[in-house]
């Protein structure tokens, strides 16, 4: 962690903002520092109390202790370890590329031999509550079965050339830290199966299920199969209905989408899903009635995780466009349902509150309702798609299901509906903004500068940006009008991603892709052009920073208008050359409804025709 080499240590216990230096003289922290160690406590309280909520156990007298690992020195910050899984954390509110390079070399050793780490940690009088841990655990597992994970935690962005460097750890970057704390928050310690999803774990490794000597394991359900002639689905969408025990659910699911942290998009998701309200009152209803819920869940499952059996156990084997292989059942045919014991394969629709009252929680109705989670059963209806089914199809389906659920009913909050909507409508001039600001955000000029969630300042917000700079650039248009990306792209198959229902999500990408380049070229232009300090997101009116929404939206103002009067986009050199002196435009003179005249005059002033190339 980021520290001046002083013992903070006492003065975060004691929450005085003040260091003690080697000789005990206590020194009073200038307002930076005592900003950055603010930083620093608030970044590790958040994380700590998303891991206790997950099931973690924080050990004590971890933090600052310096120790020399085969050769390597290094300061460890934090160690919580849950049955036989070990967290070593790592925190950082500093440069992550230069911090994470100087522990490079520790982690690929720890890495390398974890067993013989763990050997060292019980010989290390430096880490003696780290030890003690290590040999109570050793009283369940052997130092193999030790699950041993090196987690970074960096308030700021990492590079992918920096985490390319170093294979093996797992970068809790602060998104994913909210993701997870609004999570736990809610279903508390259930979380840890998506967590430990999120540490590439294997359930089977967890706790009592690595003394299990199958390599894989499963569980089968009693239900009927329905088949296409009996739901009217589209053919190789077969329905199946089961009954299946509180935790064994929990344990397979997540809710609606199933890239949870690995998509930005996500993040928050689960705010919207889950009302912690209505959770607590189903607790109180199943701690205080004893009885189940009896309305059906509506799910979809991954079909490669699921098998199917007739009566006379002989398998269903399904192919790759939904079809059985053998016997195809058309009518409602009994079956035995096995589902493989993994997280994130089977994905609720409808029905999340039901399921998710059952968590493993920390109230006083976790002792009432750990019993029912063993013994009840829910009904499940579920989705298996074909495997062949490309996966935006699936997941718009999945969204055009929940919104005939939930059209009706006050279950779903506007904003979780409009969020779907653009699921729903992934051709839509939004949807296909929205993923061409995540691609401009990852690297080049706007790299960070885009705000993505929902607790992020001081960066550019999106909604404006979309709705009047990209809308009218990248229309799927190019007959009416000449002034957008798509009538300069030269791809022989665009047109169909101008027909109703098109689902070519393989070519829509190319297309995000060549808007991405072409509005980074310019955008790399404007900012060689700039003094230092220009090329700063403006949030107030006395940043020297000249980047804004209003500023944004002109350049993309002006790259229309270069498309319709020249019929291409101009290359990245002839911009730089064009724009010399832009340095000078007056952009903060501009009110945030006058960026179509800021990008005329940036047109007409640098990028018309008439303007002759200076000498370079």
């Amino acid at each position: 962690m980021h520290k001046r080499k002083v013992d903070q240590k006492a003065s975060k216990k004691s929450g005085k903002l003040q260091s003690t230096n080697k000789k005990g003289i206590v020194k009073k922290l200038s307002l930076e520092e005592r900003t950055k160690l603010k930083e620093q406590r608030a970044h590790m309280k958040e994380i700590t109390a998303a891991l206790a909520n997950i099931g973690f156990v924080q050990l004590q007298g971890i933090d600052g202790k310096e120790i020399n690992y085969d050769g390597r020195t290094t300061e460890m910050d934090d160690v919580f370890i849950l049955e036989n899984v070990v967290l070593v954390v790592e925190y950082t509110i500093g440069d992550p590329g230069t911090h994470l390079l100087k522990k490079k070399i520790f982690y690929d050793k720890v890495l390398e031999n974890k067993r013989a780490f763990l050997e060292f940690v019980k010989s290390e009088k430096q880490l003696k509550p780290f030890g003690n841990a290590i040999r109570k655990a050793e009283g369940n597992y052997s130092l193999n079965e030790i699950q041993l994970a090196i987690v970074y935690c960096s308030k700021k962005d990492i590079k992918s050339e920096h985490r390319h460097l170093v294979p093996g750890i797992n970068f809790f970057d602060y998104n994913i830290v909210k993701y997870f704390t609004s999570l736990a928050k809610v279903i508390k310690k259930s979380s840890k199966y998506e967590f430990f999803d999120f540490l590439n774990i294997p359930f089977n490794k967890i706790g009592e299920n690595i003394k299990a000597s199958a390599k894989g394991s499963s569980a089968k359900f009693s239900g009927h199969i329905l088949p296409e002639e009996k739901s009217a689905f589209q053919q190789g969408y077969k329905i199946v209905t089961f009954y299946i025990d509180a935790e064994s659910l929990l344990r397979r699911s997540f809710v609606l989408r199933q890239n949870s942290w690995r998509e930005l998009e996500n993040i928050g998701h689960y705010q919207r899903m889950f009302l912690p309200k209505k959770i607590i009152a189903m607790r109180k209803y199943l701690a205080e009635k004893g009885r189940v819920f009896i309305n059906n869940i509506i799910v979809s499952i991954e079909t490669d995780k699921i098998k199917l059996y007739n009566e006379n156990r002989e398998e269903l084997k399904l192919l790759a466009d939904g079809q059985f292989n053998n016997s195809s059942p058309s009518d409602v045919t009994p079956a035995s349902i096995e589902i493989n014991d993994e997280a994130n394969i089977i994905g609720i629709i409808d029905g999340q509150h039901r399921t998710f009252a059952y968590h493993e929680g920390i109230d006083g109705y976790e002792k009432t309702i750990s019993r029912q989670r063993k013994i009840q059963n829910l009904l499940v209806t579920g989705i298996l798609f074909p495997s062949n089914e490309p996966a935006q199809k699936r997941l718009k389906f999945e969204a055009n299901l929940f919104m005939e659920i939930n059209s009706n009913q006050a279950k779903a909050n506007p904003q979780l509906l409009q969020e779907i909507e653009l699921m729903i409508n992934p051709m839509s001039s939004i949807s296909i903004g929205k993923k061409i600001l995540q691609g401009l955000n990852k690297n080049g000029p706007l790299n960070n500068r885009i705000e993505q969630y929902w607790y992020e300042k001081g960066k550019l917000k999106t909604a404006s940006i979309v709705s009047y700079g990209l809308r009218p650039l990248i229309k799927l248009d190019d007959v009416k009008s000449r002034d957008s990306l798509f009538s300069v792209w030269k791809n022989s198959d665009k047109k169909k991603l101008k027909s109703k229902d098109s689902e070519d999500f393989a070519l829509l990408d190319k297309y995000i892709a060549f808007a991405v380049e072409k509005i980074r070229d310019i955008l790399i232009a404007f900012k060689a052009n700039m003094q230092n300090g220009q090329w700063n997101v403006n949030s107030t009116p006395s940043d020297s920073g000249v980047v804004s929404v209003t500023f944004i939206n002109g350049v993309l103002n002006a790259l229309r208008l270069v498309i319709e009067r020249t019929g291409n986009c101009l290359s990245q050199t002839d911009y730089v050359a064009k724009l010399q002196g832009i340095d000078k435009f007056p952009f903060k003179t501009y009110k945030s409804s006058q960026y179509r005249k800021m990008g005329e005059d940036i047109y007409k002033e640098y990028l018309a025709e008439k303007s002759t190339l200076p000498n370079v």
